[in-house]
């Protein structure tokens, strides 16, 4: 504080001087408060800046931690994945790991094996009009007693026999003579007519052709092993080359010609039909092979591409009728606006497909839709075993409301627990049921119908053997005659004809004919 002198001019001169000195300080105060506010707003900016900084930093982590959990989620499911819940074969099950074979059966709680009470079914000893050879076992001038080794035994009458069923082949060289005759009114020479399969002047019979091409079509034997089969069965006195073998299946199948056709025009009369198609592989180019067929019918087709192409060339969807039922495995070319037969849906991949999102996602409710299905099903083999054709209203009634809740319940878990990797598939697979609902379960109403497409899975088993030890085929021509060969083989084998019986009337240019087959069957 300035203490006054009472000169009024200098005290003046000293308070505007303090004054100019307090005002300038005041000015480098308030800079300083600037300086200082400014450098708070930039500290408070970058704590912010660092604060969403650091936030996004951590949800990135939090992203890449939730994607690598979900990879992992995704390579377990995908680890799990076995023949319940997808198409993989048992016999591709991964090294170390548990095979898992389907089974739909209910355990009965009894042990593997015989059960008590079973007949014991044995080898029965034939009729003594059909003994061929009869065997004595004598004993020799050196044998001895078991018991003190003396040699003065005697024959007491009493025998005890055994018998014994077994397969003798005996080579057959036979010699076929023609006659040759003269006309005496015009004096042409002509002889007795020859049969097409003894064309050349010497030849393989049909019974041997007939063995070949039974090693080849069913058996799936490659064609060296076929020729050393026969050569080790004959002691090398039959002994083909792989050449002929090849060529038996080009003039089985060009045999075969009349008999696809009419099999074909038997089998799109039926009020069933089952089809399906498996991928195999033509020089090194992936081609399908289908399958049409019934309990009585196999019709087979090869086809170089898997497409409507090919299905208009088979010639068999397309002449099917309003009438007909075709079972399938969610073919989902059979609902085209070509076609005008009823379509039935495979369940038994419908639960595949509900096991298979039930393990991925974790989400139960599929599961139960699928055990839903199951119980249903053996409720109906316990009715048919009944005689019943259908179940009553109430049962139906209440298979479609739980399944309907079960749907509901599961959409609802979806949309709130929906899956990254897997809740796609869940969503479409809920869907195709809601949209596919009278397809697939048509059996409720009417047992005539099938619940499942194991007859085609099953007859397109035999060419996933073949592929494994072949490989391949040759070309979609040498596939063709597989899938003629094929047809024939089965038919007879569905209609109760001996494979090699049929083979060998195809060998003698007489193979069965479709009327043949259905009447005998």
């Amino acid at each position: 504080m300035i203490k006054l002198t009472g000169d009024i001019r200098r005290d003046f001169e000293r308070v505007s001087a303090e004054y100019t000195e307090l005002k300038s300080r005041i000015l480098e105060y308030q800079e300083t408060v600037k300086e200082l506010r400014r450098s708070l707003e930039k500290a408070r900016e970058s704590r912010k800046t660092q604060k969403t900084d650091y936030e996004q930093r951590l949800a990135e982590k939090d992203a890449i931690i939730q994607t690598l959990t979900n990879r992992l989620e995704h390579e377990l499911a995908l680890k799990a994945h076995d023949g319940t819940n997808t198409g993989t074969p048992t016999s591709q099950t991964p090294i170390g790991k548990r095979k898992r074979i389907p089974n739909s059966r209910i355990s009965t709680g009894r042990k593997k094996g015989g059960q008590p009470g079973h007949k014991r079914h044995m080898l029965e000893a034939p009729p003594d009009d059909e003994i061929d050879v009869i065997a004595v076992h004598e004993l020799d001038a050196e044998d001895s007693c078991p018991k003190c080794f003396g040699q003065n035994y005697s024959f007491t009458g009493e025998r005890e026999v055994k018998y014994e069923v077994d397969v003798r082949v005996n080579v057959v060289k036979k010699k076929h003579e023609y006659y040759v005759y003269e006309c005496q009114d015009c004096g042409k020479y002509f002889r007795t007519v020859i049969t097409p399969n003894l064309r050349a002047h010497c030849q393989y019979g049909p019974m041997t052709q007939a063995a070949a091409l039974s090693l080849m079509d069913t058996v799936n034997a490659p064609i060296n092993k076929v020729r050393t089969f026969l050569s080790g069965l004959t002691g090398g006195q039959i002994e083909p080359s792989e050449g002929y073998i090849a060529k038996l299946q080009l003039r089985a199948a060009t045999a075969l010609g009349t008999f696809m056709e009419d099999l074909r025009l038997v089998l799109v009369t039926r009020s069933l039909v089952y089809w399906d198609e498996t991928v195999i592989m033509i020089h090194k180019a992936r081609g399908c092979l289908r399958f049409y067929g019934d309990e009585m019918i196999a019709y087979y087709a090869a086809h170089l591409h898997k497409d409507m192409k090919s299905l208009d060339e088979d010639n068999v969807l397309i002449l099917l009728t309003p009438d007909t039922s075709v079972m399938h495995d969610h073919n989902k070319v059979n609902y085209n606006e070509k076609y005008c037969f009823r379509n039935l849906e495979c369940n038994q991949h419908l639960q595949r497909d509900l096991q298979k999102s039930a393990d991925d996602t974790r989400h139960p409710e599929l599961m139960g839709l699928k055990e839903l299905i199951s119980k249903t099903i053996h409720d109906r083999k316990d009715l048919i075993a009944a005689g019943a054709e259908a179940f009553d209203d109430t049962y139906a009634a209440c298979f479609e409301g739980r399944l309907n809740d079960i749907l509901d319940q599961a959409g609802k878990t979806n949309a709130e627990d929906f899956s990254p990797y897997f809740g796609q598939f869940e969503k479409n697979l809920i869907e195709r049921i809601r949209e596919y609902h009278d397809n697939y379960f048509a059996w409720v109403y009417d047992f005539s119908l099938p619940t499942t497409d194991n007859l085609s899975e099953r007859a397109l088993r035999c060419i996933k053997s073949r592929m494994k030890i072949s490989g391949q085929f040759e070309s979609v021509i040498t596939a063709e005659h597989f899938a003629k060969i094929k047809s024939y083989i089965e038919t007879c084998r569905k209609n109760g004809i001996n494979e090699i019986h049929a083979l060998t009337r195809l060998c003698e240019g007489n193979p069965y004919t479709v009327k043949e087959i259905f009447r005998s069957g």
